[in-house]
């Protein structure tokens, strides 16, 4: 109950999609009270008390709908990462064996897009000044999904030491996987889409039906009063 009315993540949220918290708030109320203006007039030109009334109320859940459109972009967001990774990877991995890890990375700017593009730059920025892990456990925190973080430390080992065969077999067996865990996530979701179509297919045909069934009913009771 409280996170309807408290949005402690908001300032975290806009900070995590690059925007500025203070100005985003500004924009959001702004856009609110034009919109319960808006309401106010198209009450007043229509005449239509309920409609002045429910001003307040429609502004209050326009308000409440930015915060609930900001973490739909930020869980969009996260999906994308999620579903790029694996490539990046892929990539990353092809590189490496021709190239030490740090070289490799500025070496993949070209070939990443963003969101990742931007961690990427960090990670790189990061690493010129911080020798230690750190870099790599804060590009994990960017990216928001755990499986990164296995990934992340195990190229900060190879950093600290020679990257050989084996460990890029290591590496590559565990993007395989990630890869793998990544279509099942897929097929899961499609799997979901399909038993729910038919099943809002049904409930839209009851809808249409009862709303029939209450419209001729209405319709008689109309009858019986008119005689």
């Amino acid at each position: 109950m409280r996170k309807m009315f408290f949005e402690d993540d908001l300032k975290v949220l806009l900070g995590w999609l690059g925007i500025d918290y203070k100005k985003a708030i500004k924009n959001r109320v702004r856009k609110t009270i034009v919109l319960f203006l808006l309401v106010v007039v198209l009450g007043f030109l229509l005449k239509n008390v309920y409609i002045i009334f429910s001003s307040l109320l429609v502004s209050i859940i326009y308000y409440k709908l930015q915060y609930y459109f900001i973490k739909n972009e930020r869980n969009k967001t996260v999906d994308l990462k999620r579903k790029m990774f694996p490539s990046f990877i892929k990539k990353l991995l092809i590189l490496l064996r021709t190239n030490n890890i740090y070289i490799s990375l500025n070496k993949l700017l070209e070939f990443t897009d963003d969101p990742i593009k931007k961690h990427l730059k960090e990670l790189i920025s990061d690493i010129d000044n911080d020798k230690s892990i750190e870099p790599y456990i804060k590009f994990a925190n960017n990216m928001e999904f755990i499986e990164v973080y296995q990934v992340m430390i195990m190229l900060y080992t190879f950093f600290e030491k020679s990257m050989s065969e084996t460990h890029l077999i290591s590496l590559e067996n565990m993007i395989t996987q990630l890869y793998e865990n990544e279509v099942e996530d897929v097929i899961e979701s499609k799997k979901r889409l399909m038993w729910m179509y038919p099943n809002f297919v049904i409930l839209s045909m009851l809808v249409l039906i009862f709303s029939i069934a209450i419209f001729m009913l209405l319709d008689i009771l109309r009858g019986v009063s008119l005689t």
